[in-house]
């Protein structure tokens, strides 16, 4: 057997002190903390719990957040909270009979909103 890899870009190899230095510097920013609101939009009045582990030195965390609860979270976390989506998938009014599978177009919705104090205080 034999197994070839073909790129056009050449990698890049850091030394491993810019690695921890590049590293270390992307743990601060993840780290800073930022004060808001938690908002469930798809349960109002309900909670949410999930694990989560950004670095891989990291302890896993156990997160439950309240709706309409105000806490302080690392901005890693309030990144990743903010970046849950779903899909709604639109049908046709139309039904063409030759039509199959699913439909192409859909809307994409926000689940849960975390809102910085500094936005809602304007």
């Amino acid at each position: 057997m034999q197994i070839k890899e073909l790129s056009r870009k050449s990698k890049k190899v850091l030394t491993p002190e810019k690695y921890e230095e590049l590293v270390k510097k992307m743990k601060k920013e993840h780290e800073k903390p930022i004060k808001g609101m938690f908002e469930f939009l798809d349960a109002q009045g309900g909670w949410l719990d999930f694990c989560y582990r950004f670095f891989k030195d990291d302890p896993i965390y156990t997160i439950r957040l309240v709706h309409g609860e105000i806490c302080e979270l690392p901005l890693g976390i309030v990144k990743h909270l903010n970046n849950t989506k779903k899909k709604i998938r639109k049908f046709d009014t139309q039904i063409d009979g030759n039509a199959r599978g699913v439909p192409k177009a859909y809307e994409v919705q926000s689940r849960i909103r975390f809102t910085p104090m500094d936005v809602l205080s304007t």
